[in-house]
């Protein structure tokens, strides 16, 4: 069976959440507190009154016991369901089961508590089942979705849950995730090797990346793909991250096998072969790195794990800068400089430079933000190479005024289909032919891009 099963306190919003669930994702809706008034002919309220809770557990057990039987059905249960074990154990065993955990006073101010039977001795009562059932439900649960906020968030994560345990094979993860060129450029990798292997995009919320995790472990997924706003939160989440990951602070690749989660960064390397690609590398270099972020701190650890001449590195919050500065220096001789985003900071590191990466979102398509000023580019020496991270699109405003003064430039294309090829390495555990692979995942991922475009028109 893969039931979507909501349990939670009494007015935690699981009938009102559960109707609108089944509604979005196209199945059933089984609210087993209807079932036993419509089988009984009267309320819950009346069946607690006249027969007490010991009868109404067994009746809610038989309801539950059938409701299970519904193929693919949302259901939402009764606040004591939890209660039995044989109730928990049927609700886990035929399908996803989640915690609707909103808190106590928020329930409070939402319910008529007249209405509910064992709410009837006041708000205190309410308390006191939060004290009493809060372990059960969270054994009960494959996953806990917070409920505090408004009942949009809680739908799109319920949603997220749902869409993550059905989902197999690999997928890539983010807010916003539909700009995402992750799935072409999988499938088009897998379809070179031969492989008939899955690979969706997943909406997680922000602030919802530990319930994608629980989500994720009881699923059929067995690896995804991070991208912004979750490269950074990832670590604390998983059971094992590689060194070069650790050192950065940031997953981009998280494998899944035998229940276990382990993390890498494949964005490092990725570029680092775009640039050697491009005729470049890090070692001996004079690095400018534009950005403070998950993407340029790990630009920052890979430039001086490759044997950077110096560092410099950029930000609008020079607090971060300074605290990229900072963690090299527990492990790295590189020299670091760090500065603001200013038009004297930028000009002067741009002087002194061998290559130039633009670790921001400025320029990318849909970001309102742009450079305020380009007039810091003519200060780069002529055998300078300029890189920006961003491939939509494929020429920024900085790449264009770059080639205008005959400097050679590199946009994010070659960095995102390299590190989707390191990633699938990780993915199927194997050694792949990355030269013959390459050329396929180009293809794929211009035509999308071009595709794109033309819709835009």
């Amino acid at each position: 069976m893969n039931n979507i099963v909501l349990i939670g306190l009494p007015g935690s919003g699981k009938t009102t959440l559960g109707w609108e669930l089944a509604r979005r994702l196209g199945r059933p809706f089984v609210d087993t507190d209807e079932w036993i008034t419509r089988s009984a002919g009267t309320t819950v309220e009346r069946l607690f009154a006249g027969y007490g809770e010991p009868f109404f557990r067994r009746v809610e057990a038989e309801a539950i016991g059938r409701a299970v039987g519904v193929e693919s059905a949302v259901i939402a249960t009764g606040g004591g369901a939890v209660l039995d074990a044989d109730n928990r154990q049927a609700l886990r065993n035929n399908g996803l089961v989640l915690f609707l955990d909103r808190p106590p006073a928020a329930i409070a101010a939402d319910i008529e508590i007249a209405h509910r039977p064992l709410l009837k001795a006041g708000v205190e009562r309410l308390y006191a089942l939060d004290k009493s059932r809060r372990q059960l439900y969270k054994t009960c649960a494959h996953v806990v979705t917070d409920n505090s906020g408004p009942p949009r968030e809680t739908l799109a994560a319920l949603e997220m849950a749902a869409l993550t345990w059905k989902a197999t094979g690999f997928a890539v993860i983010g807010d916003p995730i539909g700009h995402s060129l992750s799935p072409r450029l999988h499938a088009a990798a897998f379809a070179a090797q031969g492989r008939a292997e899955t690979y969706t995009a997943i909406h997680v919320p922000r602030g919802r990346l530990g319930e994608f995790v629980q989500a994720a472990r009881q699923s059929g997924l067995r690896g995804f793909n991070a991208t912004i706003p979750h490269k950074q939160d990832l670590l604390p989440l998983l059971d094992e991250v590689d060194r070069e990951a650790a050192l950065c602070g940031a997953v981009n690749t998280v494998t899944l096998r035998n229940g276990q989660l382990r993390g890498y960064n494949t964005d490092m390397e990725g570029l680092a072969m775009a640039l050697q690609a491009a005729g470049t590398g890090y070692r001996d270099r004079r690095v400018v790195l534009l950005g403070t972020g998950g993407a340029a701190t790990g630009i920052a650890c890979k430039a001086a794990l490759d044997g950077a001449a110096h560092l410099t590195v950029l930000g609008r919050r020079p607090e971060q800068a300074a605290a990229i500065r900072t963690a090299l220096a527990e492990w790295s001789e590189c020299e670091v400089s760090i500065g603001d985003m200013s038009s004297s900071s930028l000009t002067a590191a741009a002087s002194r430079a061998d290559l130039l990466i633009n670790a921001t979102p400025m320029g990318m398509q849909g970001i309102p933000d742009e450079f305020p000023t380009l007039s810091f580019v003519a200060a780069l020496p002529a055998h300078a190479l300029v890189c920006d991270l961003i491939y939509n699109p494929p020429c920024t405003a900085l790449l264009r005024e770059a080639a205008k003064r005959g400097l050679s430039t590199v946009n994010g294309l070659p960095m995102l289909m390299h590190q989707g090829l390191l990633a699938q390495q990780h993915f199927l555990d194997a050694a792949l032919d990355l030269q013959r692979l390459y050329p396929a995942v180009e293809a794929a991922v211009k035509s999308t891009l071009t595709q794109e475009k033309g819709e835009a028109v």
